[in-house]
């Protein structure tokens, strides 16, 4: 085989090998795994607390809080000043004297070190908890984000399995349409009862179209959720369950809003005596020191270098204003409101894990009744079609016999999903913590 085609046919086959690659998920923890390790708004939040612990770092800095500068400074004095001295020899009289020199260079540096600095330890506690605030937000944002994946990767099993109904439905009102057919054919019926069976093979065709459209968007959405490219596939592949009723999995108190509020609380809490202590005095540690020379002649840094320095202590008291009262006042009404706060939380957290138990065993119960439905709409449609094709009934009871069967088989379909949603949720529950 000549060598360019054979180059031509591996290329061809790696190239259609990457345009028909697909993320195939089988389970749900499958997708979770891979949407979790993927979506960007769980990076952005682990951006965010790489942001909240270098803030930590600043707060450490911010209790001393040093300050200082350095700097030089060269002066050309055009014009000296001058001072009046009183004449000794002239009472009355004063003499005119020149002071300083025409050129001075000074070379200064100062620091300022707080002793006491009851705002700056405060907002040290705001900063470990703005750490804390952070990580609970990613658990919340992991959390909500599974349940909504969940949600619509149950939708999509669904939607898959009411296609594949729908195509066995089509055919049974394909060989509905046929046995209608052959008793025109034989003069048996009327055409009304032809034409009612072709629209009923019509509405089960478009059913099937229907449904993969709704699939589509929902893969869509999937996509969206889980922040997967436009040019990248997927597609679910998990087969369908049985249920089991006696693993009915048992939902745990969740408290990770309950843990999210309080955090809110103490920070608000924090944040209230922050402002209240950056009221109250400072005591600060200051140290200066300088080095000067003064010329006649331009002398830049040639001559003799005079050290001045100094140490303290001062205090600073400032003054309330009408803005710092105001965020004061602010700051504990936050408070009050954030108390208030988890206190809903924790009823609405008690709540949540009896709503999630009573959901399961609501659609476990409909499931089960749908099952005994379907299997009476079989039973019914299929005595209604010996019954049509021995002419005791008419095409409208056999057709309405149909849509029942279908509706019934459509609503088994969806309490099966519906029950493996339930218990999804539950386990998402009972594990992000």
């Amino acid at each position: 085989m000549n060598k360019k085609i054979v180059i031509l046919i591996i290329v061809g086959l790696t190239f259609y090998k990457s345009a028909t690659a697909q993320l195939v998920f089988t389970s749900l923890d499958s997708l979770l795994s891979y949407a979790t390790k993927r979506s960007i708004a769980i990076q952005t939040n682990d951006i965010r607390i790489s942001q909240a612990k270098k803030a930590k770092l600043a707060a450490i800095l911010s209790i001393p809080d040093p300050t200082g500068n350095m700097g030089l400074n060269y002066t050309d004095n055009t014009q000296l000043p001058v001072s009046l001295f009183p004449d000794a020899n002239n009472p009355g009289k004063f003499n005119e004297i020149q002071i300083g020199q025409k050129y001075a260079t000074q070379f200064s540096q100062n620091m300022n070190i707080k002793l006491l600095n009851l705002a700056g330890w405060e907002n040290l506690k705001l900063a470990k908890l703005n750490i804390d605030i952070s990580n609970s937000n990613k658990q919340l944002s992991i959390k909500s984000l599974q349940e909504n994946i969940a949600s619509n990767y149950y939708n999509i099993l669904n939607l898959q399995q009411q296609i594949i109904n729908s195509e066995a439905n089509y055919q049974i009102a394909d060989s509905l349409l046929q046995s209608v057919q052959n008793k025109y054919n034989k003069g048996l019926v009327k055409q009304q009862d032809v034409n009612d069976s072709k629209v009923n093979v019509l509405n089960s065709k478009e059913s099937i179209l229907q449904l993969q459209y709704l699939l589509q968007q929902y893969y869509l959405s999937l996509k969206i959720l889980c922040d997967i490219p436009e040019n990248e596939k997927i597609k679910i592949a998990e087969t369908i369950k049985e249920l089991n009723a006696s693993l009915a999995p048992q939902p745990l108190l969740n408290q990770l809003t309950i843990q999210n509020s309080l955090l809110k609380e103490k920070y608000a809490l924090s944040n209230y005596k922050q402002i209240s202590k950056s009221l109250l005095p400072t005591i600060s540690f200051n140290h200066s020191q300088a080095y000067s020379l003064y010329s006649q002649s331009f002398k830049l840094f040639d001559g003799k270098w005079f050290p001045s320095s100094s140490i303290g202590v001062s205090l600073s008291i400032p003054m309330p204003s009408a803005n710092s009262i105001g965020n004061k006042h602010k700051a504990k009404y936050d408070y009050a409101i954030a108390l208030k706060a988890t206190e809903q939380e924790t009823i609405k957290a008690n709540h949540t894990q009896e709503q999630l138990s009573i959901d399961y065993y609501k659609t476990l119960s409909q499931h089960k009744n749908n099952q005994e439905v379907l299997t009476l709409r079989k039973d019914s449609f299929y005595k209604n079609r010996a019954l049509y094709e021995q002419g005791i009934i008419n095409i409208d009871q056999l057709l309405n016999s149909y849509t029942a069967m279908i509706n019934a088989a459509y609503n088994l379909t969806s309490s099966n999903i519906n029950v493996q949603l339930a218990e999804a949720k539950i386990n998402i529950n009972n594990t992000v913590k």
